[in-house]
């Protein structure tokens, strides 16, 4: 079971995932296991995952009668497939009328405990689901033993927008039965089917009224093929080759009647589309008289195309490569040295994960990525907003992965938006849009559950960081003015209608309020990751206003009072670490703790209201302020949590200032607490449920140790008229003596190359393309290269 993590994905043979590239390979020597989730068999602990986007599938089990677990991105339970009322978790009537209530609570004593007007509700939420099992049983074989060689590959084609399962055998196939099953749903909302060529399974989520969400897939022989078929009353297809033919391929399939397009006051929020089985009929017959290894040679192409554009090189100075992957993780320790080529290979997946279940055309990563092997995943597997689904991209803009990102803006533009200016107005009575902390794929815009989980009307600006990052990499004006502006203007005409003077303080200052910092702390005022995140959009949509030429002067001159006069959320608090909240710390809400979450310091990483807008990374009292902020928070670990993501974030904060150290320990920690023998991240220390967010933040922290690229404010239109300072190898631990960066993609849309000593210290730097102009520095202020080309 191998799988290389570089140049291509090849496939997965026997249980095990192959990626080719520069050596690194994660492998096993033994198959995917199903077992109870507290054990080791359980799936995403031992499979490794295969995507297109669209389409997930994890093979587990025995090469003779191996399974594999499929997953299709808009397979859910919930929304308007279960309700014909369903209202995105907004209020029937107007609930504005509360605010006023609210806000002078607030500003009486500082907090609320009383939010119940706006408090929505989750009926008919729904859960992201796996669609079911393909399993394929080979005739003969019972162990790993034995004279005949076979090989299986599994893999899912992007330009095909299918899967497609390869075997072949050394003297001749033996018989081969393909059958698809769930036994985790009610077997009257299924049918498994069968003809002399394929299998299928369609299903319905429920029977209605009104009728679920369909579903469909079929497994088919690819190509022509003399072997004898013959179909079973249970829908299992046996298939006898003939004495010459040595290999088979099938392709896999799927679809449903989801359509994000449909999500909109025009089709009445239906998110209905076509019945599945054309567009699936479709999808297999097109690639039915390929040829098996054109096919896979398109594939492969396909993810060149995006991993070849960037490459981490780090040394294998402990001889890892020939230690399979699940012994190098179990053996990777805290207190040890570290291993280059573990994390370089975890870096690697990363990116890996991120192409493989984030594609054109797909639905974005949710919580799981694409994978899952049950019905009601934790929390739903849906699209959390307050830092996870941010973290899932972190690795995309600066090593070329903008083609992953496009799902992601879609997803905001088609699913949030529509309900989102619904949401706006009954509990704002605001225009643009808004949404909260949890979201579905049916529009949910609404307040979930209790405030301190779910009053978070922040969450869409803190996702126009990532609106205006790719433009920032990409210099793309013209998606910028089509697609990037109108969603930024939207969130922005909310946030500058809803900022308040503040009356607690009387200090003339702008604030957010009602607010809560995500997941902890009271209802209140003012709460610095608010403030961070707004200062940052409305600096950012002043830029953009002027770079595709607004001409809504009314828009722009609100937007220019409201930055004047907006709190920037920077306080700091007497033990000298970052306020997480406005009020008094008399109110006992700002004492030192250890949260998962580093609300307080967005500001920080990911985003740069504080370290680059405020000039935090250059001033050295902001700096100590984060830096007892981090110590006062811990290492990740504690009551509250034991999840991959937390350490991750600590580890690109303690990067961006600087500390090699910290920044290294916290990712080793992650690596060691939280990652499974396959390396997929759990949340519960090594335990699942597994959760995406954590493998593909390891890449953005990883980012984060090599470069600081912080955005300037746009006031001219331009800011490529003046030198860009780029810091190169802010935090290179030791251990990756003597690695260079081939790709960087550079705010400005530069790119550069760059190469460290066997201190970790960058000596040399080539840029490769740009319009921006930059002065690049390693850690210690050294000039290592200036230009533009």
């Amino acid at each position: 079971m191998l799988l290389h993590m570089s140049t291509w994905l090849v496939a997965f043979v026997f249980g095990s995932l192959i990626l080719v590239t520069q050596g690194r390979v994660l492998w096993s020597k033994t198959p995917a296991t199903h077992g109870f989730k507290n054990e080791e068999g359980y799936i995403l602990k031992t499979a490794y995952p295969l995507g297109n986007g669209r389409l997930g599938i994890m093979p587990f089990g025995h090469p003779g009668s191996e399974k594999l677990v499929l997953n299709i991105d808009s397979l859910w339970s919930g929304g308007p497939f279960e309700a014909s009322n369903y209202t995105g978790g907004n209020p029937l009537e107007n609930k504005h009328d509360a605010l006023s209530r609210i806000r002078s609570t607030i500003f009486e004593s500082g907090t609320t405990s009383d939010m119940s007007d706006f408090v929505g509700n989750g009926n008919n939420y729904g859960s992201y689901r796996v669609l079911g099992n393909l399993t394929v049983s080979i005739d003969g074989i019972e162990t790993f033993t034995g004279n005949q060689i076979f090989k299986i590959a599994v893999f899912c084609s992007h330009p095909d927008s299918a899967c497609f399962y390869h075997v072949e055998a050394s003297g001749g196939l033996p018989p081969i039965s393909i059958s698809f099953e769930n036994q985790l749903v009610p077997q009257d909302l299924i049918r498994p089917g069968c003809d002399n060529n394929s299998v299928s399974i369609i299903g319905v989520t429920q029977t209605g009224p009104p009728e679920g969400l369909k579903y469909e897939a079929t497994a088919r022989v690819l190509g022509s093929s003399d072997a004898e078929a013959t179909c079973s009353e249970a829908g299992t297809l046996r298939l006898v080759p003939a004495a010459q033919q040595t290999s088979i391929e099938f392709v896999i399939a799927a679809g449903t009647n989801y359509d994000q397009t449909k999500g909109n006051s025009e089709h009445n929020y239906t998110f209905r589309g076509t019945d599945p089985h054309a567009i699936v009929d479709k999808t297999a017959n097109a690639v039915l008289a390929k040829d098996y290894t054109r096919i896979l040679h398109s594939h492969m192409l396909d993810f060149a195309s995006l991993v070849s554009k960037f490459t981490l090189s780090l040394p294998d100075s402990l001889n890892s490569s020939g230690i399979e992957t699940a012994h190098l993780i179990s053996g990777y320790k805290v207190d040890g040295p570290g291993d280059s080529f573990l994390e370089a290979l975890l870096f690697d997946f990363a990116r890996y994960l991120l192409i493989s279940s984030s594609r054109t055309g797909s639905l974005p990563a949710n919580l799981q990525g694409r994978w899952t092997e049950e019905l009601k995943p934790e929390w739903r597997s849906d699209y959390h907003a307050n830092i996870n689904l941010q973290m899932n991209y972190w690795v995309a803009d600066q090593t070329g992965l903008q083609a992953a990102q496009g799902p992601l803006f879609d997803y905001m533009r088609l699913n949030w938006t529509p309900r989102g200016r619904e949401t706006a107005n009954l509990l704002y009575n605001s225009t643009g849009w808004v949404t909260h902390n949890e979201m579905n794929i049916f529009g949910h815009s609404g307040m979930k559950s209790d405030p301190k989980w779910a009053n978070y009307p922040v969450a869409p600006a803190w996702m126009m960081q990532h609106v205006w990052d790719y433009f920032d990499y990409t210099q793309d004006v013209t998606w910028l003015t089509e697609v990037g502006y109108p969603l930024m203007k939207g969130v922005a005409t909310f946030w500058v209608s809803q900022l308040q003077e503040d009356a607690f303080t009387n200090d003339g200052t702008l604030v957010a309020i009602p607010c809560n910092s995500p997941e902890q702390g009271p209802t209140t005022f003012g709460c610095a990751h608010y403030q961070q995140a707004i200062h940052a959009l409305l600096v950012n949509v002043m830029g953009a206003a002027l770079i595709t030429k607004d001409t809504d002067t009314l828009f722009s001159d609100k937007v220019r009072l409201a930055l004047a006069k907006m709190d920037k959320g920077l306080h700091v608090a007497s033990w000298g670490g970052v306020k997480e909240w406005k009020m008094p710390e008399s109110l006992g809400f700002d004492t030192q703790n250890k949260h998962r979450h580093l609300s307080h310091l967005t500001g920080w990483y990911p985003g740069y209201s504080i370290a680059s807008y405020l000039r935090g990374y250059t001033d050295s009292g902001i700096q100590a302020a984060i830096n007892k902020t981090l110590i006062a928070r811990g290492n990740g670990t504690a009551s509250d949590a034991d999840a991959g993501w937390a350490k991750i974030w600590r580890s690109a904060c303690w990067a961006r200032l600087n500390n090699t150290d910290e920044a290294y320990f916290h990712l080793r920690y992650a690596i060691d607490r939280n990652f499974a023998g396959n390396g997929l991240s759990m949340y519960k220390g090594v335990q699942p449920p597994f959760q995406i967010d954590a493998n593909l933040g390891l890449g953005g922290a990883i980012l984060s140790m090599l470069v600081v690229d912080l955005p300037r404010a746009y006031t001219n239109g331009s800011s490529n008229d003046v030198a860009r300072t780029v810091v190169l190898g802010p935090a290179i631990p030791r251990s990756w003596r003597g690695g260079s960066v081939r790709g960087l993609l550079l705010r400005g849309g530069g790119s550069v190359d760059f190469s460290w000593d066997n201190e970790g210290l960058v000596t040399q730097a080539t840029l490769r393309s740009g319009q921006a102009k930059y002065q690049m520095v390693n850690k210690k202020g050294e000039s290592v290269g200036y230009g533009v080309h």
